[in-house]
């Protein structure tokens, strides 16, 4: 995988879907730049093909170089294994070819694989979207109330979450936009639908990742809960060595903070979370979530949920 925490959301879904991970690549992030070229990806395939351990190959990458993720398909065509290939950020989904399968996001990306690997469907619970909770949770917005700012720590869980809302929503503007237009020149003030990527250089020049230290982000977010023009702040919690040792517990009292903020000028602010993590990490994601339920904030299912109910969420007049 070109992404850490695609990665780690990836292997997350299998898990929660009954399959199980031979191996685990991580090839760092521009791998599939155009000035790298895919090397490690290539690389780790033929790797994986000749892994008696490995039957399925599944490829996960942020945006990736077009002509790079041509060589890459090119290669994974060649794969005498299943190969299921989910390229974020790249339009419309190809068709699917024999042995070589497209996935628009994480999850169906791991439901893809787990179901090649001869788990049926119907015995999963793909947590479909809660249109109670939706209908719920417009009624209580009030009429200014339009933007969504998604403050994450793992790049690639902001570029799943942002996709998905400018598949509805226009004027998404972030740190990490592939299209320029769109980019943010300056990163301390948000317009429209903003989302930031913490762990960013942007952000990460000579500060400790966002993931180990929370304080620019516990920042932004008190600085957004006074925007009266926000209706859901979105935000990411990776469980796992090398994250903090506590990652809500780090940040609750300021999510508190935030929505006391909000309620004290009469609109209430919502915040969406999702944890990454299973319960076999430390802290468990079920002591991690029950923090967040505790504090008034809506939990998503996972990296591909978060970004479709962030935006149903701010489609106000429509049927849930």
């Amino acid at each position: 995988g070109a992404s850490g925490t695609g990665s780690q959301e990836l292997s997350v879904r299998i898990h929660e879907f009954g399959g199980g991970v031979s191996q685990l690549i991580g090839t760092g992030g521009r791998d599939l730049s155009e000035k790298i070229g895919g090397l490690m990806m290539l690389d780790a395939i033929g790797m994986l093909e000749n892994d008696p351990q490995t039957e399925i190959i599944v490829l996960i990458s942020k945006p990736p170089a077009p002509a790079v993720a041509r060589k890459v398909l090119e290669r994974a065509r060649a794969c005498r294994k299943p190969v299921v290939v989910c390229f974020l950020g790249r339009g419309e989904t190809p068709v699917d070819e024999q042995g070589l399968q497209f996935a628009r996001g994480s999850k169906e990306a791991a439901l893809k694989a787990v179901m090649l690997s001869g788990v049926k469907q119907e015995h999963l619970d793909l947590h479909t979207l809660n249109q109670p909770l939706i209908a719920d949770v417009r009624a209580r917005l009030q009429p200014q109330q339009k933007y969504i700012r998604g403050l994450f720590c793992g790049g690639t869980l902001c570029d799943e979450t942002m996709f998905a809302v400018m598949e509805k929503h226009g004027d998404v503007y972030s740190n990490i936009q592939p299209d320029p237009e769109f980019r943010l020149q300056d990163i301390s003030r948000s317009i429209k639908h903003t989302f930031l990527d913490f762990g960013d250089d942007d952000f990460t020049n000579g500060k400790p990742h966002p993931m180990i230290d929370p304080t620019n982000r516990i920042s932004r977010l008190i600085e957004e809960a006074r925007d009266p023009e926000v209706a859901v702040i979105v935000m990411d919690f990776v469980l796992g060595f090398g994250s903090h040792e506590d990652p809500v517990g780090s940040t609750i009292e300021a999510i508190k903070e935030a929505k006391a903020i909000a309620a004290a000028e009469g609109r209430e602010l919502i915040i969406l979370a999702y944890v990454l993590g299973t319960d076999l990490d430390t802290p468990s994601l079920e002591q991690q979530s029950q923090m967040l339920l505790d504090a008034g904030v809506i939990l998503a299912s996972s990296s591909t949920n978060t970004g479709l109910l962030a935006r149903e969420f701010i489609c106000k007049g429509e049927e849930a």
